[in-house]
């Protein structure tokens, strides 16, 4: 029944049934609503206060707390009496940190900084909003890294206006010698994102430099010494309210170099003066006792002041367009044919494995013939630069390419030499030498092979790294028959012994290499290790660590064989190929190489060629060996421009005596006369 009432007196009208139900359901999901709510919330609260309560905390320690690195001043560099040769020029790394930048403020900072810079605000602005987005809004983005003195007190003059921005002091590297010894210092340069992900655990900054080659590179963890570290609290502005606790840098160890100044100066100004048509040369010194680089010239150069500070473009570019490469320390980076100075390495090793004896005599008609083992129809011909009959120390003086193919790859498979490539006289020498039992012609002998040269090549540190204190060194090439027979499904020949044992075929090494070659000839056996740097002193000056020369290993040669060898290159200075080497101060011994390279021929059978030529000084007290290499060049050429170096060492360092006049630039062509003068050389003394 239903209530009614008039305008003045109102009645309540019962609501329906489903009415009713309706609203209770409603009552309901409002409450469970409310519960939900409550409870979501209360799970969130649990998770921040009690599951994540270290991770925020930290969040808000670092909002409030900040630790800098404070990088140690860099070691010095000196050279081998005490001077030094680089200067730590103060510099200014100009960055942002985007979790310090206000919201809303990003555009007027990135504006004012694009005006001081001299860039785009839209770079800075977006390298702002970036690293808010990021995993870390607090790590800073390196805007300028070498910022003038100039622009870094502008900036802080603008101190509050730019949140966020932080100037923080650095040194640039002034090199006094820099076109003179740039790839032996090398040059510092910024870190790269993936060496800063590798670093930042040592206290590495996004705005350090970093040494990228040379000793720079090598020595970094010298040089740089050990960062500090400063904690301060900050604002919500990221400005600094006061410092928490400060930990001071300790200064970087200095290094010595090897080098001779004077000699590097002298050794560079005969490369130049030597190249001719030479892309590119190089030369290095070493002192056979104890391993230390004298001299390391590699030409064209380059100036590494144009890394320091604001990059040189237009000198880059230059150096990049360069054919002969100047950025290319080629003394230890490249690798070549050696030629004929590998001759040293193949008589060594044949007279240590008894293949001959130093007195037996190999007789040369100027050209060879070698059937292939496994079409004999097919057969190599192979030409002497000379011919003759040679013992070992005529063999190495007048680099008789017969004689030593047949210490490395025996006597030819049984072909005689036609008739007709021979001239009367040479035929007629060879039977009379046949009759006498002299080795020549058709008659067996065995040669070293492809194993014995491999083990011998390595012994003297070929085919690896000679361990110098530099980066980018190249470890050469040498062959093995299982290599050739893997990379090539052919199997190893006599012909590939012969081009082995001159330093052809697959032979490539560093002229560095060869330098500790010749050192361990003339010192007596022992392979030493390079090295550029020799003691390293603190900031004070005092040493902390002093030079100590390493020896690698020790020739399996004995005291007369590497003595023979020694003669030989004597005689190769004196009558032999190398004597545009010779001068009158001082007795040099030397090997020169002419390397065929490339694929192309000049014209009919000749190939191009580079110069190469190595040797020690004085013959009877070795001190000093050296290497030289001219690409494009020739051996007989090269030799000079090592005479001359072997000299300017003579005359820097006074050691100058009498010694018996040369026998001419030619080869001696009479055994008579060659041993007549070989017969007046002193004994070496090892």
């Amino acid at each position: 029944m239903g209530l009614f009432s008039d305008r003045r007196h109102p009645v309540l009208i019962a609501p329906t049934a489903e009415e009713d139900d309706g609203l209770r359901i409603r009552v309901w999901l409002l409450g469970l609503f409310t519960v939900v709510l409550f409870a979501a919330l209360t799970v969130q609260l649990v998770r921040l206060q009690v599951f994540r309560h270290e991770e925020f905390e930290a969040r808000a320690t670092i909002n409030r707390i900040r630790n800098i690195t404070t990088p140690a001043e860099r070691g010095l560099i000196f050279d081998r009496n005490g001077n030094p040769l680089v200067e730590n020029v103060p510099a200014f790394a100009i960055s942002v940190i985007p979790a310090d930048v206000p919201d809303g403020e990003e555009s007027r900072i990135a504006a004012l900084l694009a005006q001081a810079l001299g860039t785009t605000t839209f770079s800075i602005e977006a390298q702002i909003l970036e690293g808010k987005r990021s995993i870390d809004p607090f790590f800073p983005r390196l805007l300028e890294a070498n910022a003038s003195q100039e622009l870094a007190f502008e900036l802080s003059a603008l101190g509050a206006s730019l949140p966020g921005v932080e100037i923080e002091a650095s040194a640039n590297r002034l090199y006094h010698e820099g076109q003179l010894l740039g790839h032996i210092l090398g040059y510092v340069g910024p870190i790269s994102l993936e060496d800063f992900a590798v670093l930042e655990a040592d206290r590495y900054r996004i705005s350090d430099r970093l040494g990228q080659t040379g000793v720079e590179a090598y020595y970094e963890s010298v040089l740089r010494g050990t960062p500090g570290q400063r904690q301060f609290e900050v604002n919500s502005a990221g400005r600094e309210l006061r410092t928490l606790r400060l930990e001071e840098p300790t200064p970087g160890n200095g290094i010595q170099l090897t080098i001779d100044l004077e000699l590097q100066a002298a050794v560079r100004e005969i490369l130049l003066d030597s190249m001719g048509g030479s892309l590119f040369a190089t030369a290095v010194v070493v002192d056979v006792r104890t391993g230390e680089i004298l001299s390391m010239v590699s030409v064209p150069d380059y100036d590494p002041n144009i890394f320091t500070g604001e990059i040189d473009e237009v000198a880059l570019t230059a150096l990049l367009a360069d054919e002969g490469r100047p950025l290319v320390n080629h003394a230890i980076a490249d690798q070549f044919a050696s030629g004929s100075i590998f001759k040293v390495v193949t008589g060594t090793a044949a007279l240590s494995e008894a293949v001959i004896a130093p007195a037996e005599v190999i007789f040369s008609p100027g050209v060879i013939e070698v059937q292939n083992e496994i079409d004999p129809r097919i057969v190599y011909t192979f030409r002497d630069t000379t011919s003759g009959n040679f013992d070992f120390v005529r063999g190495l003086a007048e680099s008789s390419n017969v004689y030593f193919w047949y210490l490395s790859g025996g006597s030819p498979f049984q072909v005689p030499v036609p008739d007709e490539l021979l001239t009367p006289e040479d035929l007629a020498e060879q039977r009379r030498l046949e009759a006498q039992g002299v080795i020549g012609g058709s008659q067996d002998f065995l040669g070293l092979g492809v194993d014995n040269l491999s083990k011998w090549a390595r012994q003297f540190g070929l085919d690896s790294q000679t361990g110098i204190d530099l980066v980018g060194e190249a470890s050469g090439f040498i062959p093995t028959a299982a290599w050739k027979l893997r990379t090539f499904g052919e199997p190893w020949g006599q012909g590939d012994s012969y081009n082995f044992g001159i330093g052809q075929g697959f032979v490539s090494v560093t002229p560095l290499q060869m330098a500790m070659v010749t050192a361990a000839i003339a010192n007596g056996g022992r392979v030493l290790e390079p090295r550029v740097v020799g003691d390293i002193v603190d900031s004070e000056g005092t040493v902390v660590e002093p030079f100590t020369p390493r020896v690698i290993r020790e020739l399996d040669a004995s005291a007369e064989t590497l003595e023979t060898v020694r003669r030989g290159m004597a005689m190769a200075v004196l009558g032999g190929t190398a004597g545009n080497a010779w001068f009158p101060e001082m007795q040099v011994a030397g090997k020169t190489g002419t390397a065929e390279f490339g694929a192309e021929r000049l014209f009919r059978d000749l190939f191009p060629t580079h110069g190469w030529f190595l040797g020690f000084a004085p013959y009877d007290d070795p001190q000093i060996a050296m290497v030289i290499f001219h690409q494009l060049g020739s051996g007989f050429l090269t030799a000079e421009a090592g005479g001359q170096i072997m000299r300017a060492w003579g005359e820097i360092n006074g050691v100058f005596g009498t010694v018996m006049p040369a026998l001419g630039q030619l080869p001696v062509r009479t055994i008579e006369a060659f041993n007549a003068i070989a017969a007046q050389l002193p004994d070496g003394t090892g």
